[in-house]
């Protein structure tokens, strides 16, 4: 018989122990505390909990982020779990049958929607765009407040969201509804305390915080994983201290976002997202054009305070050296991040005013105790694009450094001058823009500040790069020994993954993204390998059965492939009675964005790790994330999957995962989507228009660095087109710059269901591009690659090296199968 993958008794592992208490932490390290006025911490006893999210508290996205994990503790549970008495479940009842009721009506929408097309794909396509929204509840009464017996009220507002669709500016979703207000209203007159907490997976519209007075508090608790509501119940107690801070910016209105009135749908052009705002995202944009926020990047309140002060500066070629201590000056235990910006010399109209250099986050400091770190920053991340040379250079002039809290308060603490420019790599222009378009431009003065340190840099301390594009890529030896004993046919199939090929139910690891391979190799010792989602965790069904003939089948199906979009492929899995049981309960870790506001590379590397422990466990060889795209405008509907607006936050953070992932043997991360994944609406065809400049420093800067970190088994192409062209079909992208300049010698993939007409990119076009595997692969994939080496479009060179970085993975793999 196989290997058994998983568990075969349902009592929990150490394992998932081990990984709970982990999820845990990272939930409490990753919430935001927005405001305070004294209403927290609170004490046991009573409390009055109202909102749509306090007993249907979402504990993560819909799609590749889901997972089905053996529990995940509510915010009524984690309340009660921590000596708290709810003493407004009339309330919550009530809010039980409205959701019943309006769940039902959807999905009979939905179900009847499928059922009204001939063609069932266009059932299944309308049916995806028909989202459903939680209802709000009931009008809070008199009677609830008096029922109550406290003076404290909290009420979770709570919003979904997923792919395949794009959020709404609309009422029940960014903005709040009039019901919302009204509740919040009558709490704030009613109550002594009112918290608020948003269970959202990304910003809503906060503007009832100026409109409403007595709003007492305000927490950002994002979608916290399976143990979220014992970390809120931790917080609100202060048995615990909030250290997470915001990852991206929250504006005081959706409208002060640039150009945020063209975004997706609301421009009516799915068709081409311009963007126009160039570099200028998120604080950067509010920087340079000096607009007040509501929340600024890096922005989080604690229980306690801290001081911060930096010695013993130091230049080493290109690394600054520091000594930085921080200490808590407060009455409670707790842990500060402190966030370096570095302002960069000014020239032309497209720079920012700052970026993010690097950030530290302390251990937990008990009151009056210090703590003194050495850290080491690369000066090369003062880079800029230079697209006239098409070259990487560190402009002469001054460089700032600062120090804060958050990027709205920082202050100088050096100033380093860079003798002459450099140039650091040189290269060619690449993915270019194939429509010209007006960019936010501005002008800024430079910057010179005398009271502190001054510190030199020559330009004699730096290499130039020149990059070859003309590489003959190589192919392992053992790969190599492997490839001349098959056939072409053979060797396409390793270019073309093999789920539709397979029984829906026959793969290794139901409900995971799949098994590879469509043909079986174990003649020439290939194995086949599983892939699974998603950034939350790994996505796979917990519970299986195995035939006597070793394949695995379902023992119920899950409600996600039961109704509605997947109906039809819920009547293809077969649901088996008999077999040994074996159980795999992935852990539901915060999503993406929250494990961004914990700003703690190594809590992630250790997330990472506990990943890498259950993918070894479960029989899985590589996990589909993270996901690392830019938090370009809130109403994505990936916003959650990913870390933040900022690509170095966003690339230090990912290769701390990745690493973490890694560091286990035979398991690899699939850092993803590369690139500009920024909307769901129209996925597949939109084309993200962007000028080179603005491609390379914010919307690829943060893969460049995971890829130079901590070098990721894979890369997984996006949907969309970037300047007309699909990803994966981009060899500008998947081999020009990713392997060229940037060094990557791991595996490309497609998204699944990327390519393959009606508007997708090209399966013909994907191994000359450089992509090694479609998935999840089909026939009249293998048929188009056939055809292109047929005309001459594809070489034998070309999939052979595609092919050999497939073999590569398989043969990295500790997995049998």
């Amino acid at each position: 018989m196989k290997k058994v993958y998983g568990y075969t008794t349902d009592e929990m592992s150490s394992l998932e122990i081990e990984n709970r208490q982990l999820a845990l932490t990272a939930a409490k390290e990753g919430i935001v505390l927005l405001k305070n006025e004294g209403a927290l911490p609170l004490s046991k006893g009573n409390i009055a909990l109202y909102g749509m999210g306090a007993r249907k508290t979402v504990k993560g996205g819909t799609g590749s982020g889901e997972v089905q994990e053996r529990y995940a503790v509510t915010i009524e549970e984690g309340l009660e779990n921590h000596g708290f008495t709810i003493t407004t479940k009339n309330w919550l009842d009530d809010y039980d049958r409205e959701f019943l009721e309006s769940r039902k009506a959807w999905k009979d929408m939905v179900e009847e929607t499928i059922a009204g097309y001939a063609n069932p794909m266009q059932g299944l396509s309308k049916a995806r765009s028909m989202v459903y929204r939680y209802p709000v509840g009931r009008q809070i009464t008199v009677d609830d407040i008096t029922r109550s017996e406290t003076d404290t009220a909290i009420y979770v507002i709570m919003r979904q969201a997923g792919e395949n669709n794009d959020r709404k500016l609309e009422e029940g979703d960014f903005l709040l509804t009039v019901s919302e207000q009204d509740n919040l209203r009558f709490l704030a007159e009613n109550y002594d305390k009112v918290v608020v907490i948003i269970n959202v997976g990304g910003l809503i519209d906060v503007s009832f915080d100026t409109e409403i007075s007595g709003v007492d508090a305000i927490i950002f608790m994002g979608q916290a994983g399976q143990e979220g509501g014992n970390a809120l119940a931790k917080l609100l107690l202060g048995e615990a201290n909030f250290s997470g801070k915001l990852a991206a910016t929250w504006p005081l209105h959706y409208e002060d976002i640039p150009f945020s009135q063209e975004y997706s749908y609301l421009n009516d052009d799915l068709e081409n997202e311009y963007y126009k705002e160039g570099i200028y995202v998120g604080y950067r944009y509010f920087d340079a054009f000096d607009k007040p926020v509501k929340y600024p990047f890096g922005y989080g309140l604690s229980y306690t305070t801290f001081k911060q002060s930096v010695t013993n500066l130091a230049l080493d070629g290109q690394w600054l050296t520091m000594d930085l201590s921080v200490t808590n000056t407060g009455e409670i235990a707790g842990k500060q991040v402190v966030q370096f910006y570095l302002s960069c010399p000014r020239r032309g109209a497209h720079q920012e005013v700052k970026r993010l250099l690097a950030f530290h986050k302390t251990s937990e400091l008990l009151p009056g105790q210090s703590e003194t770190t050495t850290l080491c920053f690369d000066l090369s991340y003062g880079k800029v694009f230079d697209t006239t040379t098409a070259s990487w250079l560190l402009l002469d002039g001054r460089y700032t450094l600062s120090i804060g809290e958050n990027a709205s308060a920082v202050y100088p603490i050096a100033q380093i001058t860079l003798d002459e420019t450099v140039t650091l790599m040189t290269g060619e222009n690449k993915c270019l823009l194939q429509e010209s378009f007006d960019q936010l431009a501005v002008s800024l003065p430079e910057i010179q500040v005398l009271d502190v340190p001054q510190l030199i840099l020559s330009a004699r301390e730096f290499l130039t790069e020149v990059v070859n594009y003309n590489h003959r890529d190589s192919i392992s030896s053992e790969s190599r020994d492997i490839l001349d004993k098959l056939t072409l046919e053979e060797k396409i199939s390793l270019v073309v993954g093999g789920d539709l090929q397979r029984n829906t139910s026959d793969i290794h690891v139901v409900s995971g993204a799949g098994g590879r391979s469509s043909l079986d190799l174990r003649q020439h010792g290939i194995p086949n390998i599983i892939l699974s989602d998603g950034p939350a965790g790994i996505n796979i069904v917990e519970h299986v059965r195995i035939q006597d003939n070793g394949l695995e089948k379902v023992t119920k199906v899950p409600e996600k492939y039961n109704f509605g979009a997947f109906a039809q492929m819920a009547k293809k899995m077969h649901v088996a009675e008999t077999g040994l049981d074996v159980y795999r309960y992935a852990t539901a870790w915060p999503v993406e964005m929250v494990l961004a506001q914990t700003w703690n590379s190594s809590l992630l590397e250790q997330v990472g790790c506990g990943i890498g422990k259950e993918m070894a466990t479960f029989g899985i060889t590589l996990w589909l994330a993270p996901g690392m795209n830019i938090q370009r405008n809130p109403l994505g509907g990936r916003h959650f999957e990913y870390l933040s607006e900022d690509p170095v936050l966003t690339g230090k953070l990912a290769a701390a995962i990745t690493r973490g992932v890694q560091t286990i043997e035979g398991s690899g991360a699939t850092i993803k989507h590369f690139a500009c994944n920024n909307q769901e609406d129209n996925r597949n065809g939109v084309s993200s228009n962007i000028a080179e400049k603005a491609l390379r420093e914010i919307y690829l800067r943060g893969f460049e660095i995971v890829v130079k970190d901590s070098q990721p088994w894979a890369v997984m192409t996006s949907y969309n087109k970037i300047n007309g062209i699909h990803t994966g079909n981009s060899r500008d992208l998947c081999t020009d710059i990713l392997r060229y300049e940037w060094g990557f010698d791991g595996l490309v993939m497609t998204d699944w269901n990327a390519c393959g007409g009606g508007g997708k990119g090209s399966a013909e076009q994907c191994v000359p591009a450089g992509n090694d595997l479609m998935m999840p692969g089909s026939p009249d994939m293998i048929e188009s690659v056939k055809s292109s080496i047929a005309k001459g479009e594809t070489t034998l060179e070309q999939l052979e090296c595609c092919a050999g970085r497939v073999l590569d993975i398989i043969l990295k793999s500790t997995i049998t199968v």
